[in-house]
């Protein structure tokens, strides 16, 4: 059983305030600083909590007061990854554990979808901490415009407010990140979202009911999706749309169907520098999973301390706050293999990746078929190895407009990633249709996607590079994939 949940049916805000209350929690650290946080998600000994980055800098350890027990205060613990570095949009998540300090009655707050990303004009309610004896402040405020992933509230909220949620019928749309008294900022919950997945964090969603059948609720599962099964397969059991992989990343289901890979040469100029990837064929895949990100630094360093293994090149430019989310590079392919492998994954084969990029649909890029730009992929910026982790690399899932047609992202831009196949410039001439492996052996691998140092033409999903398993290099990472089970 989940800890004893708050909820019901269909409710107003003006009737059930202590219903939403329950899922907004008062964050005080060791300085003397009072923020606020809020639940978006619940497990049986441990409560996620997100909120400002600057809500918890100096304190990994803050102090979390949750409205059904209210005055007394838990310890919390910051997750390594806090973006304390960024006052305006830096986010962090606080974990509460041990079923003995989760009191009945917590709830996680329900996130909107991407339907309900605000645009300005909206009437919103923010949760916060005006200041004296813990209070559960309500304020109605106007979403006065978005302008990307920025949202301005009008007027201006408290300090203490920062962190608290965004709701617009219902739902978060957003969290405050004011800092000072008398801002109004905020970010959208897409946002916050992408940063949760960063830790392999999916937010619980619950139906409201009474708190009289708290009891009976069931633990909630992670959501399915059914692949469209034929009349033969109707009796076979569903297979997740994603899950959360053993190092915490997120994955996602590309489902078993034909797509078509590489291409034709462009008939007004004729063949050009790219025939490694002539001809346009079709392939057949079983279904399978891969990573949703590029494996990240603080993934990377755990692996590392769990399997004393060496740091990787570069490993000297990582500030541990600032990069825990960036793509980890300066790895070679067998430094991939062992990590994919350490998680219980693999690398994804050619083909599996440039399905995962390009989707059923033939993309010329991840996102569509116009050119990338600053809204899609990081990318086109000047060489200058000594500062890639601090000025070169985005966080994964910055780019929410260049995700592929499976909700994968950096699928284009960032770093290049290896793949397990070895490399030919005719392999595409005479390879099987059913699940291509690639050249049985070679002196180079494959590797995909293109970096933050290519120019656009590189960034396209049927883009080939190669280079040696053994090298190391600024602009080269890795993403994983795995069997479905």
């Amino acid at each position: 059983m989940i800890v004893n949940m708050v909820v019901m049916d269909s409710i107003t805000f003006a009737q059930n305030l202590d219903v939403i209350k329950a899922g907004v929690v008062k964050i005080t650290t060791t300085t003397g600083q009072i923020g606020t946080g809020f639940i978006v998600r619940v497990e049986q000994d441990v409560v996620y909590i997100i909120t400002a980055a600057h809500v918890i800098a100096g304190d990994s350890q803050p102090k979390v007061e949750f409205f059904p027990k209210r005055n007394v205060s838990i310890k919390g613990a910051v997750l390594p990854g806090a973006e304390v570095n960024d006052d305006l949009r830096g986010l962090a998540l606080v974990v509460v554990r041990e079923k003995a300090n989760i009191p009945p009655g917590v709830m996680a707050l329900a996130f909107g979808t991407s339907a309900d990303l605000v645009s300005g004009g909206e009437d919103a309610l923010v949760i916060g901490h005006s200041g004296g004896g813990g209070n559960w402040a309500l304020a109605k405020r106007l979403i006065s415009n978005r302008q990307r992933r920025d949202i301005s509230l009008d007027p201006g909220v408290a300090s203490r407010f920062s962190g608290g949620p965004i709701i617009v019928d219902d739902k978060v749309v957003g969290i405050v990140m004011s800092n000072r008294d008398g801002f109004g900022l905020g970010i959208t919950h897409k946002s916050v979202l992408n940063y949760m997945e960063g830790f392999g964090v999916v937010p619980s969603t619950f139906t409201i009911v009474e708190k009289s059948k708290a009891s009976s609720i069931p633990e909630p599962s992670a959501p399915t999706v059914s692949l469209a099964p034929s009349s033969s397969e109707s009796s076979k059991p569903s297979i997740p749309q994603t899950k959360i992989g053993k190092d915490g990343g997120p994955m996602v289901l590309v489902p078993a169907s034909e797509f078509m890979m590489g291409r034709n040469a462009d008939p007004l100029v004729g063949e050009d520098d790219a025939q490694d990837e002539y001809p346009l064929h079709s392939v057949d895949l079983d279904a399978y999973f891969i990573d949703q990100y590029e494996v990240v630094v603080e993934r990377y360093q755990r692996f590392m301390r769990q399997t004393n293994r060496t740091n990787p090149e570069f490993w000297e430019q990582v500030d541990r706050n600032r990069d825990a989310q960036k793509p980890v590079m300066g790895i070679d392919w067998n430094d991939t293999k062992a990590y994919c492998e350490w998680a219980g994954k693999r690398l994804p084969t050619e083909a599996e990746w440039e399905k995962a990029a390009r989707g059923p649909d033939k993309r010329t890029y991840p996102w569509g078929e116009f050119s990338p730009n600053s809204s899609t992929a990081n990318f086109g910026k000047n060489w200058n190895a000594d500062v890639v982790y601090s000025e070169k690399l985005k966080p994964v899932g910055s780019y929410e407009r260049g995700k592929s047609f499976y909700g994968i992202y950096d699928m284009a831009g960032n770093v290049w990633e290896w793949v397990a196949d070895w490399y030919d410039d005719r392999y595409y001439q005479d390879s099987p249709k059913k699940n291509p492996q690639g050249p049985s052996n070679g002196t180079v691998k494959v590797m995909r996607g293109g970096s933050w140092n290519n120019i656009s033409t590189d960034l396209k999903s049927a883009a080939r590079a190669w280079s040696h398993p053994t090298k190391l290099y600024v602009y080269l990472g890795v993403r994983c994939a795995q069997d479905v089970r």
